[in-house]
Order: structure tokens, then C-alpha cells, then sequence
């Protein structure tokens, strides 16, 4: 059972590049994707293989899951219009909440979805269309004050529910990890990232206004945008993407940053060589940005490489091979007390669930090299558990004493460091965001 549930129901906190539980003992993060659980224990007879996989998961090391606490209209909604709930859906989620505590798994729940599935921004910027506003297209999901009205009403609903198993609200059950404010955000309407940052510079103080215990992440890929520190010739084909990574991590209220790790689709056509490449420099840069620039934990919340090959043959020596260069740089940084504390694969499938393939998915009980791969890598991590983060951090970086520092040129003294440019931004960040109040 993971540490922090076990032991007196601590939430998972975070001190300089670390995640820590029990009066800062480091905790590390071997997980997995499964964006399905909701909607299966939504129906009652279905919800023993939704604590199957719980069960399957624990039984290989795994201590966080991440799921989608969100499907906004079409056919099986959570929200089917704007404050508008199924309460047979949100008792699903109640029970994954539970049944995740009651496996010793973390819970990082995603709030809405950049792409149409489940909804999505299309789906409240529809919802604002349909009330009257002038909207042009699906990117004023995050300028317009209607839609972020929805969004924030979603946001202190599922923030604020009290777990029919449970009896425990949302905002107070450490077996949520933390929430993450949209999946994938993207937005083509601003290519550089300002409009995405600033609706993080929202949204993630009016998150914490509701829930102050968990941790908030903006759900980013990793995609550079402009401004400084960003490094738009490392994207996928050199373009941009609408997010900027380095400054949208830096707004107020965000705890921790996130990549994410698709080669195989970012690349789409190019050769092997190159794939693991673009992975190798993907992974070194943004745990180098991130200890450099953020001083805080990095997560790959999502990483995962297609198992078909272009002749329909399934090829999963290919898929082990990426499976295991993803999980040893993780091991390596969080080994070395470096920022990449932790990822979680797409997609964990148990048996019986072939209506869920999407060629991304690993079936624990099927594969027994992947299955294998991935143990090895949770015991490795669950040694690296219960460390002091102090100890650690003194010993990475030993000039300086602070909780957030950059070996790369600072002193304790030094008032000009990028850490402390980090908290002046935050701080001044947080007085301008002070005024988005819970309604």
C-alpha cells in the first residue's frame, strides 16, 4: 500500500524538486493511465473489474493512477449540461476514489479535455453558443468568461463532493494525489502559449482557494512556446504547439510540472533512430528546464509507443524497448535526487476489455515482458521511498541550503538566482490571481 495512505491518510506534498509524505520522506511514482474507470463503475455490475485493476495494479508496484473526473455531454455524460449532473456517473467516480484508497493507489484526476473526447473545450464553448455568446471558435474556451464560469462551476463541484463510500469530500481524501486542470491543453488561436498561460494564472489559484491540501498541475505535454528559457527547436518539427513550458509551470498555484512522452506519433513517419533520439534529448531537456528554471517535481503523466507496425504485425520488442529507455531515465533522476520523480503509462487493460484497445495498451496478465519490465521499475523506485528530501537536496546541490536550488551557478546569498526569480514571479502572480474567489 502506498506510504502516504497507509500511514495516517498523509497528503502528498512537495518540497523543492521532490514529492514527499510524512513530514518530508520522499515518495516516488511508478503509474499508469486508465482514463475508463469512472465510466465502467458507473454501472454497477461492472464495477469489480474496475477494483480488478486496482487490485492488478498494486500487485505490480504501481501507486498512481490517472483518470478523468470529467465527461461533459454526448451519451454517457458526468456533466450533460453546464452544473448539470448524473449522479449514477459521479457514484462511479466515488467508487474509483475509494477503491483506490482502499488499494493504496494515488489518484490524479484530470478536470477536462483539450481534444473532443468526453466533451471536451468544444463541448463548453458549444454550451456558451447555445446560451447566446458570439464564440468563434473552440480556443475561447480559455478567454471566455462564460465558459471559464462552467469550468469553475465544474471545478468546485467535483472539488467539493462528498464520496457516497466514503463520506469523505473530495478536496479532503489524500487518496487524490492531485488535480490536473485540463488534459493535453492546446490552443492554435495563440501558437505561442500566452492565452493557455494565462488561463493556468486563473485557474490554478482558484483551484487552491477551494482545495489547499492537493496539488495542481496544468496537464501540459511539454511543448515549448516563446519567451524566455523556452526552447521551441526541441518541439516535435520545430513548431509550436500553444503552451509554453518553463513559463506556464511558473504561474501561482502550480505544484508540480508534467511531459508527456509519443514519439512514435509526434514523429509520425520518421525512422527508429530518430524516435529514440527526440526521446533521449525530450526527457534530458525538460529535467534539465526543470531544475534549472522551476525547482520543482517533473512527472510523465503520460508515455506510451504504438504496438502495431506498418505491415498491421504487432511488434511489442519495439514497445519494450521504448517501455524501458522511459522508465531507466526515470529511475536515473530519481536515483540522483534529479526533478523526474515518476511517470504513468497509457493504458493499463485487464483481460476481458478488448473494446478498449487503442494499441497503446498494456495488459498486464498478457504480457509477461512488459509486465515484468514494469515491476522491476516499482521496486526499484519503492527503495528510493522514505528518504529525508533535505538530506537529498544538500547532497545534490551542497552549496546551497535552500529548498530550491540550481547547481548550475548559485549561492545562498545570491538574490539574482533563477530560484529566487521563481518565487518573485509566483508571489506577484498570486496577488494578481488573489481576486478569483470561490462563487
Amino acid at each position: 500500500m502506498a506510504e502516504g495512505i497507509a500511514n495516517g491518510g498523509a497528503f502528498v506534498g512537495v518540497d523543492g524538486t521532490q514529492f514527499v509524505v510524512g513530514g518530508g520522506r520522499t515518495i516516488y511514482f511508478s503509474g499508469f493511465n486508465a482514463y475508463w474507470l469512472m465510466l465502467m463503475a458507473s454501472d454497477p455490475a461492472r464495477r469489480g473489474m474496475v477494483a480488478a485493476a486496482f487490485r492488478l495494479a498494486a500487485a505490480h508496484g504501481l501507486n498512481l493512477a490517472r483518470t478523468w473526473a470529467f465527461s461533459d455531454g454526448g451519451d454517457r455524460p458526468l456533466q450533460s449540461s453546464p452544473g448539470v449532473y448524473d449522479e449514477a456517473m459521479f457514484q462511479g467516480l466515488d467508487f474509483v476514489v475509494a477503491e483506490a484508497r482502499r488499494h493504496g493507489v494515488y489518484l490524479l484526476l484530470c478536470l477536462a479535455n483539450n481534444f473532443d473526447n468526453f466533451g471536451g473545450k468544444r463541448q463548453y464553448v458549444r454550451w456558451a453558443r447555445d446560451a447566446g455568446q458570439d464564440l468563434a471558435t473552440d480556443d475561447d474556451f480559455f478567454n471566455s468568461t462564460v465558459v471559464m464560469g462552467y469550468y469553475k462551476n465544474h471545478v468546485k463541484t467535483v472539488l467539493t463532493r462528498v464520496n457516497t463510500f466514503t463520506g469523505v469530500a473530495y478536496k479532503d481524501d489524500p487518496a487524490i494525489f492531485g488535480w490536473e486542470l485540463m488534459n493535453e491543453p492546446r490552443c492554435n488561436a495563440d501558437p505561442t502559449g500566452g492565452v493557455v498561460q494565462a488561463w493556468v494564472k486563473e485557474m490554478a489559484p482558484f483551484v487552491k482557494l477551494i482545495d489547499g491540501e492537493h496539488l495542481v498541475t496544468p496537464g501540459l505535454e511539454g511543448f515549448y512556446g516563446a519567451g524566455a528559457h523556452e526552447r521551441k527547436d526541441l518541439n516535435p518539427w520545430g513548431i509550436y504547439y500553444g503552451t509554453n513550458y518553463v513559463a506556464t509551470h511558473l504561474a501561482a498555484g502550480v505544484d508540480f510540472a508534467t511531459i508527456h512522452l509519443y514519439p512514435d506519433v509526434w514523429l509520425w513517419g520518421s525512422g527508429a533512430g530518430e524516435q529514440l533520439a527526440f526521446l533521449r534529448n525530450w526527457t534530458r531537456s525538460h529535467v534539465e528546464d526543470t531544475e534549472r528554471y522551476l525547482g520543482m517535481p517533473l512527472l510523465a503523466t503520460e508515455y506510451g509507443k504504438f504496438l502495431w507496425d506498418w505491415e498491421g504485425v504487432a511488434n511489442s520488442t519495439r514497445r519494450d524497448l521504448f517501455l524501458g529507455m522511459v522508465l531507466d531515465s526515470i529511475y536515473d533522476s530519481a536515483a540522483g535526487g534529479g526533478p523526474l520523480v515518476g511517470g504513468a503509462f497509457w493504458q493499463l487493460l485487464d483481460g476481458g476489455m478488448d473494446a478498449l484497445r487503442d494499441g497503446f495498451e498494456i495488459v498486464l496478465p498478457e504480457d509477461g515482458r512488459a509486465s515484468s519490465i514494469i515491476s522491476r521499475h516499482s521496486r526499484q523506485l519503492a527503495a528510493l521511498n522514505g528518504k529525508d528530501a533535505e538530506a537529498l537536496r544538500r547532497r545534490r546541490c551542497p552549496s546551497s541550503p535552500r529548498k530550491m536550488c540550481s547547481c548550475k551557478g548559485s549561492s545562498s546569498g545570491d538574490s539574482d538566482t533563477p530560484q529566487f526569480r521563481t518565487h518573485l514571479v509566483r508571489l506577484i502572480s498570486l496577488f494578481r490571481s488573489i481576486f478569483f474567489v470561490v462563487q
